[in-house]
């Protein structure tokens, strides 16, 4: 046997030992991939169930199954329908099913079509937006609503039950006298009976969509009296309301025969039996090969076998994003920005931070010269928020006013690349504010002698460190500024469960766990329930990121990682002011967020500054509404010009 020298041994000992931490390593590899897996499993699992719960719900609601409506509720649920003219405030079950019972079943039929869904789960949590066109339906008269709804879940023993639900009005159609019959109808003990199914009714609709399945334009139009009307009443501007006769039905369908498209559909009849209901969905891929997937409640009356006249309502929002030749009207989730025909377009970008990739909207001024150098900016907006939120909003106004602006989603946020997710980080943010200077600076069209950096609330901070440590920001601009330092962050969360102190202790149990499991835990960015969530502020105080008609959206994820409370709670925004040496001017108001933190970093500049106060308005209405945006960009477009 040969002697194996000491060298060798060692060589052999220090292999071993890798490899047995190289097994290790693995090991640890697939328990974390185990854990991802498990969790993702698990939100999966979450939000199937809270998909059906909703769909479930309003199901019931619609058969006039109130036991079972009752059995999907919290013991307290937080109602707000006061867009349509009722209360708001916590009510019990029976409560709320009173009041319902009170008008409802005093219509023939109400149609509720939920669609648009978006969820978002932490933990035992969650909240979700939705879109609903309501048809309620009585004595061949209709009254249709087109809402948005705001819901919170908690779950109990294991099953998912609704906390709250929040109602916008949209757009309402109809005879909205009909609520008031339907209420009297209930009242005298009247309560129609759901009518049942004339096949003789059902039989020329049902073949009018199976010739649209088979984009088959001739069938189409022999389902059609020759005089026949379709209504639109919902559909946005450049898209028809009113199709009169069946040379407009072949002018409106013709050119949609290349697309693929199949619907899966609901009839339910009327007392009336010329009038038949249809409950359905679209799924359609169009001749560019475009998905437009809307969500339908028809009207449709039948005379001598053909239909004579239906009244089509959809999701005007969906038409407007998916259709070929439309667009949104504005380049942001609501109607504050920029209008798309202003002149300004939009390009889609990407660009490199740290190694991960990036995405953003580049915003060029209308009569773009791609000759000619433009004064820029970067804008970003408060925390947690992405891209199409106010960011658009500021910069889609800022380049119709000569300016090239560009948005993009932070990492981990949005549409940009980045694990874990939705961290809120300074570290991270400052060092993607330089990756946007780093993307314009290539620009061929951005004069970097005049690039500003403008940030709305929260990102004012981030903003202002990556000014102090970038001389290539030639300006820094603020709007409703968040600025604070950890004194005045205490000042605030001592107020919240477990004090800023547990919160500080929670980030750091997230981040151990994260680096053990590769698992990051969330709690709700904003809850109106949830006291644990990053935004808690109950009764609709301050809704912008739940309301889908202000900014909650598929794209935003409300969701916020423990392990952020540590670098939020210990930023100070406010000392960089000292370093500063770039004109500085601050748009504010004393009703906003946190005035103080702006005054003293307002007292900390050295240079050119000047700050302007908009006390009309408050810091939600400094995000999106209209007035109050246009106000803060003429303050800022006049600065900079």
């Amino acid at each position: 046997m040969k002697k194996i020298g000491i060298l060798a041994v060692a060589i052999m000992l220090i292999m071993g030992c890798k490899n047995k931490k190289r097994a290790n390593e693995n090991q640890n590899d697939l328990a974390m991939k185990t854990t991802l897996s498990t969790t993702e499993t698990k939100k999966v699992q979450d939000q199937e169930q809270i998909q059906q719960l909703i769909t479930s719900f309003f199901g019931e609601v619609d058969n006039r199954n109130w036991n079972k409506v009752e059995t999907k509720m919290t013991d307290s649920v937080y109602t707000d329908y006061t867009a349509l003219g009722g209360d708001a405030g916590f009510k019990t079950p029976s409560e709320i099913l009173t009041g319902w019972q009170a008008m409802l079943p005093g219509f023939e039929r109400t149609i509720h079509q939920i669609h648009n869904e978006a969820i978002w789960v932490a933990g035992n949590r969650a909240t979700a937006t939705l879109d609903a066109i309501a048809t309620h339906y009585l004595n061949q008269d209709e009254w249709t609503v087109f809402v948005g709804y705001d819901t919170e879940f908690i779950q109990e023993n294991g099953s998912w039950r609704l906390a709250r639900i929040d109602l916008s009005l949209y757009d309402q159609s109809g005879n909205d006298k009909l609520p008031a019959q339907a209420m009297e109808n209930v009242k005298t003990g009247y309560i129609p009976a759901f009518a049942k199914a004339n096949q003789a009714t059902i039989q020329p609709v049902e073949k009018f969509f199976k010739a649209l399945e088979a984009r088959n334009l001739e069938n189409i139009l022999a389902t059609l009296n020759e005089d026949v009307v379709q209504e639109m009443p919902l559909s946005p501007n450049n898209f028809p309301k009113q199709l009169k006769g069946v040379d407009a039905m072949r002018n409106q369908y013709t050119d949609v025969m290349d697309y693929t498209q199949s619907y899966e559909r609901e009839y339910l009849s009327t007392n009336d039996p010329n009038t038949v209901l249809v409950k359905y969905n679209g799924a359609v891929t169009t001749g560019e090969g475009k998905p437009y997937n809307n969500s339908y409640v028809g009207i449709f009356t039948v005379e001598n076998g053909k239909i004579s006249s239906f009244v089509e309502y959809f999701n005007p929002n969906i038409l407007l994003n998916g259709w070929p030749g439309l667009q949104p009207e504005t380049y942001s989730v609501h109607q504050t920005g920029a209008k798309t025909d202003s002149g300004v377009s939009l390009q889609e970008v990407t660009f490199n931070s740290q190694g991960v990739l990036l995405r953003g909207h580049l915003f060029l001024p209308p009569n773009f010269d791609t000759n000619k150098k433009y004064p820029s900016a970067i804008v970003t907006g408060s925390w947690t928020s992405i891209k199409e939120q106010m960011p658009d909003e500021y910069a889609s106004v800022m380049a119709k006013d000569g300016f090239i602006t560009l948005t993009f989603d932070f990492t981990g946020f949005g549409e940009s690349e980045g694990e874990p997710r939705q961290v809120e980080d300074y570290n991270l943010k400052i060092e993607d504010i330089k990756a946007a200077v780093d993307y314009l600076e290539t620009h061929p069209n951005v004069d970097m002698n005049e690039l500003s950096a403008l940030g709305v609330c929260a990102s004012s901070g981030y903003m202002t460190y990556a000014t102090a440590q970038d001389d290539r920001i030639k300006k820094l601009v603020l709007v409703a500024p968040w600025l604070h330092n950890p004194e005045i962050a205490r000042m605030i969360y001592d107020m919240r469960p477990g004090g800023t102190d547990g919160l500080l202790e929670a980030s750091r149990k997230a981040k151990r766990k994260y680096a053990e499991t590769g698992e990051m835990d969330y709690v709700l960015a904003a809850s109106e329930l949830d006291p644990l969530s990053a935004m808690f502020v109950p009764h609709g105080a301050f809704d912008y990121y739940l309301s889908p008609a202000k900014a909650a959206g598929p794209k935003y994820d409300n969701r916020f990682a423990v392990s952020s409370w540590e670098p939020w709670l210990t930023f100070d925004g406010i000392s960089a002011g000292k370093e500063i040496t770039q004109p500085v001017f601050i748009v504010h108001s004393e009703s906003g967020a946190v005035p103080q933190g702006a005054k003293h970093f307002y007292g900390h500049l050295k240079g050119e500054k000047n700050i302007v106060w908009l006390n009309e308005f408050n810091q939600q209405q400094l995000y999106f509404e209209e007035e109050a945006v246009n106000a803060a960009m003429g303050k800022v477009v006049n600065y900079l010009k």
